[in-house]
């Protein structure tokens, strides 16, 4: 006797898509929110604010050169009083 599935309905090939997709949203969601569990922590918000304060000056007009210069002064700034590390 042969063990042979008959075709799959349509609807039911829809529902297996539509929950490929759920999967690959909840996925997504789960890289996000590591991603923002990552920024909680002091080298995630030293990487936000230089970041940030590099792409403000740029957008301002200042040349990269400083703005990244600046940026990354005011990063390892703030990381100092973050961390506050034993010399």
């Amino acid at each position: 006797m042969d063990c042979q599935a008959g075709p799959v309905s349509f609807p039911l090939v829809a529902i297996m898509a539509l929950l490929a997709r759920l999967l690959q949203f909840l996925q997504f969601l789960e890289g996000m929110f590591e991603f923002l569990d990552f920024l909680t922590t002091p080298l995630g918000l030293v990487a936000t604010v230089g970041l940030a304060l590099y792409g403000g000056l740029v957008w301002l007009g200042v040349d990269a050169a400083a703005a990244a210069t600046l940026g990354g002064s005011v990063a390892l700034g703030l990381s100092c009083i973050i961390t506050k590390p034993n010399f």
